[in-house]
């Protein structure tokens, strides 16, 4: 344990040097990083809600689309759009334009981990891009 007070030491002059500038970034950063996980969350009740509507309909799935950096659920029955979560003043068929159908998620579908992380980096590159559409 000799070491032990070379490391404080070490500690405490980079905490003296580094300190104030880890506390202009915490104070800067905690208003962005807290509106993402806001919408994170937003769009995971979104996706609950979408998918437990789907469930109840006979042929149901569900599409993650984009509106501007908003991740929006759109509710299948068979092939028809039938509604969208979380509301949306967009039209149904412009929501669709230029959606890859083929990406839709059935309840029978199950979801592993590589596909949520996929899902997610996709999000998170896409947040530099908010004209585009997966």
């Amino acid at each position: 344990m000799a070491g032990k007070g070379k490391t404080v030491v070490k500690v405490v002059k980079v905490g003296a040097k580094y300190g104030p500038q880890v506390w202009v970034a915490t104070k800067a950063l905690h208003g962005p990083a807290k509106e993402a996980a806001q919408k994170m969350m937003a769009s995971e009740r979104a996706r609950k809600s979408a998918f437990d509507h789907a469930k109840s309909l006979s042929d149901g799935s569900i599409l993650k689309v984009y509106e501007g950096d908003q991740s929006l659920w759109l509710v299948f029955s068979g092939d028809t759009a039938i509604t969208v979560y979380p509301v949306s003043p967009t039209p149904l068929p412009r929501l669709l334009q230029g959606a890859d159908l083929t990406k839709r998620i059935r309840p029978a579908d199950k979801l592993t981990a590589k596909d949520r992380a996929k899902d997610a980096a996709t999000s998170a590159l896409r947040r530099g891009k908010p004209g585009t559409i997966n």
